[in-house]
C-alpha cells in the first residue's frame, strides 16, 4: 500500500516564489499584492 504525504508536507516541500512573481503571471501589477 502507498504511503500519501499530509497537507503540511506537500506544503513544506513546495517551492516558495514572490507574489510579484506569481501575480505577474495572471497579469497583476505589483501595486495591487500585498
Amino acid at each position: 500500500m502507498a504511503e500519501f504525504k499530509s497537507d503540511i508536507e506537500i506544503a513544506r516541500g513546495a517551492r516558495k516564489r514572490p507574489i510579484q512573481e506569481v501575480g505577474g503571471k495572471i497579469g497583476i501589477p505589483g501595486e495591487h499584492l500585498l
